[in-house]
C-alpha cells in the first residue's frame, strides 16, 4: 500500500551555501528515493529573454513562487518524498509557503555558511550575480525557525547530510514550519 504523504526536507539557505551539493549527496544516502526540487532550476524552466528581464521577475516572481510551492507540495501530497532547495529572501515569502505545505511532513533545515565565504564561492561559481549572497545573507534565516541546521563552512558534506539524515530518519516529528504558520496567523 502506498504511503498517504511523501516527506519534504525543504532546505533554505543563501545562494551559494552549499543546498544543491547537500541535496545530491541526500539522495544517495537516504533509505527511501526523493525527487531534488529547486526553485534555481524551476525558475530556470523559463525563457533566457525572461530571466533577463529584471521587470518580468519583479513582477510574476510572487506568482512563479506560488506555482513552485504548490506543485513541489502537491508531490508529497501524493506520497513523493522531495528534498527542496530554495532561497527564502523575503520575509513575506514565508506565510505563503508554509501554508501550501500544511498537511506535509516538512523538516526545515536552515544551510548557513558565513557571508564572506558565501562571497569567495559566488565569485568562484561565475554562474551567479555578484552580491546577491550579500543581499540574501540576513535576509534569508530572519525568521531563525529551523529543525536543523547545517554550517557548510565548518561542517563536511558528509557531517551535514549525516545531520540532516538521522533528522529525517529518526522518529521525531518536525515542528519548525507549525511553528511559523502559528506565528503567521497573529
Amino acid at each position: 500500500m502506498p504511503k498517504t504523504t511523501g516527506t519534504v526536507i525543504f532546505m533554505n539557505g543563501a545562494s551559494s551555501s552549499g543546498k544543491t551539493t547537500l541535496a545530491k549527496k541526500l539522495q544517495s544516502v537516504l533509505s527511501e528515493p526523493y525527487f531534488h526540487i529547486s526553485i534555481d532550476a524551476f525558475l530556470h524552466q523559463l525563457p533566457d529573454a525572461c530571466l533577463g528581464d529584471d521587470g518580468y521577475l519583479s513582477r510574476e516572481l510572487p506568482r512563479l513562487l506560488v506555482g513552485f510551492n504548490a506543485s513541489s507540495a502537491a508531490m508529497a501530497r501524493v506520497g513523493i518524498n522531495v528534498i527542496i532547495d530554495h532561497v527564502l529572501q523575503e520575509p513575506e515569502w514565508i506565510a505563503p509557503c508554509v501554508r501550501e505545505f500544511k498537511s506535509v511532513k516538512v523538516v526545515f533545515v536552515a544551510v548557513r555558511c558565513p557571508l564572506d565565504v558565501l562571497e569567495i564561492r559566488e565569485q568562484a561559481r561565475r554562474d551567479r550575480r555578484v552580491g546577491l549572497a550579500r543581499y540574501q545573507y540576513d535576509r534569508v534565516h530572519s525568521h531563525d525557525t529551523y529543525d536543523v541546521e547545517v554550517d557548510t563552512s565548518t561542517m563536511s558534506v558528509d557531517e551535514g547530510v549525516l545531520a540532516i539524515r538521522e533528522y529525517v530518519e529518526s522518529d521525531r516529528w518536525p515542528t519548525a514550519f507549525e511553528k511559523l504558520r502559528e506565528m503567521r496567523k497573529s
